[in-house]
């Protein structure tokens, strides 16, 4: 699996050369899972079942409660973390069910 910072940092190359190009739905979502790795410690990618985002909302379906309680109580600080990664504002809201 690649990295995430190297297909973010291609994308920064790809803007400085002018080239403009959005990141793609499961990029944005491999950034929030990155940041959210950072935050809850355990967390694996068979947590996750399914994330979608739409109009910069992210909506994530998770296998287990746990999972849902971990990631609502720090949801603020992920997001924030995630659009750090991303260098931009990609996601403004996250609705986890």
């Amino acid at each position: 699996m690649k990295n995430i910072q190297d297909i973010l940092k291609r994308k920064a190359g790809r803007e400085a050369r002018g080239e403009k190009k959005e990141l793609d739905e499961k990029t944005i979502g491999r950034v929030f899972f990155e940041a959210a790795k950072g935050e809850i410690k355990n967390l694996e990618d068979a947590d996750i079942r399914e994330m979608k985002i739409k109009e910069k909302t992210l909506y994530i379906k998770t296998a287990h409660p746990v999972v849902s309680s971990e990631l609502f109580l720090r949801k603020n600080k992920i997001l924030e973390k995630a659009n750090e990664i991303a260098g931009s504002q990609v996601i403004e809201k996250v609705i986890i069910g």
